[in-house]
């Protein structure tokens, strides 16, 4: 685990959420007047402008809003390598830990002590059509092949590598990373997985007589899900904030990404604890 010491801060607010936009300016005076270089932006489709040259510092980014700003700006920067940490404004703050009233003394042990950072496994995922990649991109979360409005199963294949695993008739399908996979993969009965592992875990939605259980796969190899459905609406959607129309015979490849994600650890906690307070966990 990485530690850094951050001498400059990116403060990125939800957009359009007055009160995290207000916090975000006072935690930027209250940085400014400890000496750190600071900008505050709200979540935009393209964070670029806001990002700092390669050369430069090492920049923290404080994300003020709910996972899902966090996912959304965790895939914008993920190419800069820039650590993340989330101050929450959602009910369930499985990313952004930090809460609203503790963020003068996360940030104070910060600047004091240095920052510890957990690296994250992330996707990289191709949508190909009739051998043309009509798209490339990051997940951060999951990557879900799945039926569209109506209540119909849909025909999918899977394959790890070269070879083919299964197929299967289901709701749809998720594939997850370790960080994912506390969220759809999980509700959709996969398990929990350390964070920190090289693992993709592919979940079944509501399969119909189909023995397909989750597998956990390792990240090193490449993974294929296969549209064999004509008669059903199929959509590929990136952590549940993006999708697009499959056609039969389109295949998602996804592998593991050169790049991380970055989270910066919150004093204190751990992966089980968090667990137990998000109530994953349930002692007897």
């Amino acid at each position: 685990m990485n530690c850094i010491h951050p001498k400059s801060v990116l403060l990125v607010a939800k957009r359009g959420h007055g009160e995290a936009i207000g916090l975000a300016d006072e935690i930027a005076d209250w940085l400014t007047g400890r000496g750190l270089m600071v900008r505050v932006t709200e979540n935009e489709d393209d964070l670029s402008p806001c990002l700092p040259a390669q050369n430069q510092t090492p920049t923290l980014v404080l994300v003020l809003g709910g996972d899902g700003t966090m996912i959304s700006v965790a895939r914008k920067i993920c190419f800069n390598d820039m650590a993340v940490l989330g101050i929450n404004f959602a009910r369930v703050g499985f990313l952004t830990e930090c809460s609203r009233e503790a963020w003068k003394e996360v940030l104070g042990d910060i600047l004091a002590n240095g920052a510890a950072v957990s690296s994250r496994l992330l996707l990289d995922v191709r949508l190909v059509r009739d051998s043309a990649t009509l798209l490339s991109t990051v997940a951060v979360n999951d990557i879900v092949v799945g039926r569209g409005n109506l209540a119909r199963l849909v025909n999918l294949e899977l394959f790890f590598a070269d070879e083919r695993i299964a197929s299967l008739r289901a709701d749809g399908l998720v594939l997850s990373t370790p960080t994912g996979a506390s969220a759809y993969s999980y509700s959709a009965g996969g398990p929990l997985i350390y964070p920190e592992l090289e693992v993709i875990c592919a979940t079944p939605i509501c399969s119909f007589l189909t023995e397909v259980k989750p597998f956990v796969f390792p990240a090193d190899q490449e993974i294929r899900v296969r549209v064999d459905e004509e008669t059903t609406e199929v959509f590929l959607t990136l952590d549940g904030q993006s999708g697009w129309p499959l056609h039969k015979g389109d295949t998602v490849v996804v592998t593991r990404s050169s790049r991380k994600m970055h989270l910066v650890r919150y004093p204190g906690s751990s992966y089980f604890q968090k667990l137990k307070a998000k109530g994953f966990l349930r002692e007897s």
